[in-house]
């Protein structure tokens, strides 16, 4: 007999004292809406049972259905709210007080546990019903009795209930695997294999047995077993096969005939299924190459493209001298830095003398068959955050302006702008020179 370890000792005397009255309960806000309470307990119910809560403490887990089944027929009933929820509540404690006591009977049968939840997995309860209900009232006459405070049993019982759990499993994982192949070979029996086919019977009967015995001895290696049930699916199979066409010969003969016939048959059909493999081969080499070409046809053309725009970048920095403009590339992009543009002081009106540098730069748009541009509008540190961003955006939107204003028809180049004040230096605003170069107009060109 096991000893109970000290947790478990103090959580039975703690459950022994209460064992004998109601459980607490914690009334349900007034405002709760009864019907959807009844919902939430029903729902807690069905989910224990996931948790074996319903066989693990029997007693308080029935109270716990009491009280919801009384509360769905007030509900049905219109009754008062009041009672309703009281009912629901005192559900909940019953349900509480139930979860207390499993966690006392998992520790008292933790394997008898553990095994019911692998049979329940492999189907027993559904495969074998009346003797899984019969274990089922094994382990509550014992569990029933841990909410009694009461052990006894649970010491005695324990071997007897785990191995009735432990077959139920092993039978459940049987019929699962083999059910379907007995069947096949049952029905070869019935159609006289053992006089037309007795040499394929007793190799489908081998293969059966031998998945069998590997089930009882090794029941929780399921890639084994799949592999061992199909190829004793595959001898019925073929026994049932061999048996029909044996039918049409004569008994000495027959067998003998239609095995020939289904060994020439497979090996027709591993041929077929090589030629298969190597057909698929061949088309996956195929897509293959012509993925491969397709790379190489489409690096081919980025770097003819990237060619392309290396030379029209190259033509646009030689259209600008060094006092207009920087020009240089970002990416796929051409930044067109126009040091020329020229402003009055806190203005943002274009003056005449800037309008052929800016034709240059709508030349180079032009070129480049431009999806979209942006024009940025930069200051330098000199007054407040908000007066110098208001000040870069609107010379940004000047410029913005005259290239939307001196568009050819048909050109669909979009273009945005945008002021950044003085968050983007790219010298230092304590020098007048650094000062000169943070004010400026970038027009950054996003060629298709």
């Amino acid at each position: 007999m096991k000893f109970l370890s000290t947790s478990i000792l103090s959580a039975l005397l703690f459950l022994s004292i209460s064992c004998a009255h109601e459980p607490a309960i914690q009334d349900l806000p007034a405002t709760a809406d009864p019907a959807d309470e009844v919902a939430k307990l029903e729902q807690e119910l069905n989910e224990s049972v996931a948790d074996q809560i319903d066989v693990l403490a029997p007693t308080n887990y029935s109270q716990a259905q009491e009280y919801l089944k009384d509360a769905k027929e007030d509900v049905k009933d219109h009754d008062d709210a009041k009672d309703i929820l009281r009912k629901v509540a005192t559900g909940k404690a019953y349900l509480a007080k139930a979860r207390e006591f499993a966690k006392v009977s998992q520790s008292n049968m933790s394997e008898v546990v553990v095994a019911r939840k692998l049979a329940l997995t492999e189907g027993a309860k559904d495969a074998f019903g009346s003797e899984f209900r019969a274990a089922d009232k094994d382990l509550t006459s014992v569990t029933s009795d841990i909410e009694e405070n009461k052990t006894d049993k649970a010491a005695k019982e324990r071997t007897a209930i785990l191995a009735t759990y432990l077959d139920l499993e092993v039978r459940a994982i049987r019929r699962s695997a083999l059910n379907a192949v007995q069947g096949k070979i049952n029905q070869a029996k019935k159609d006289d294999a053992e006089d037309w086919a007795p040499q394929s019977l007793t190799a489908a009967e081998k293969s059966h047995k031998d998945a069998d015995n590997f089930i009882i001895a090794n029941r929780h290696d399921k890639a084994q077993i799949k592999e061992l049930s199909d190829q004793a699916m595959a001898a019925a199979d073929k026994l049932i096969l061999i048996n029909k066409e044996a039918r049409s010969g004569t008994k000495a003969t027959g067998e003998q005939a239609a095995l020939k016939l289904f060994a020439e048959r497979e090996k027709l059909a591993a041929e077929r299924a090589k030629v298969s493999q190597q057909q698929t081969e061949l088309a996956t080499a195929k897509t293959e190459l012509n993925q491969a070409a397709a790379k190489n046809d489409a690096a081919t053309s980025a770097l003819a493209n990237d060619q392309i725009f290396n030379q029209k970048f190259e033509q646009a920095r030689n259209m600008f001298n060094k006092n207009e403009a920087e020009v240089y590339r970002q990416g796929d992009s051409l930044v067109i830095r126009l040091k020329g543009l020229d402003f009055n002081s806190a203005k943002a009106t274009l003056k005449g003398s800037n309008f052929p540098l800016l034709a240059k730069v709508q030349n180079v748009i032009g070129g480049l068959n431009a999806d979209t541009v942006v024009i940025e509008g930069h200051t330098d540190s000199v007054g407040s955050k908000a007066k110098n961003a208001e000040l870069s955006e609107a010379r940004a939107d000047a410029v913005k302006s005259y290239f939307e204003s001196n568009t050819a028809a048909g050109e669909s180049t979009r273009y945005t702008a945008t002021g950044f004040g003085f968050e983007k230096p790219i010298a230092s605003n304590k020098t007048p020179d650094g000062r000169a170069q943070n004010r400026r107009v970038d027009v950054v060109i996003h060629a298709r």
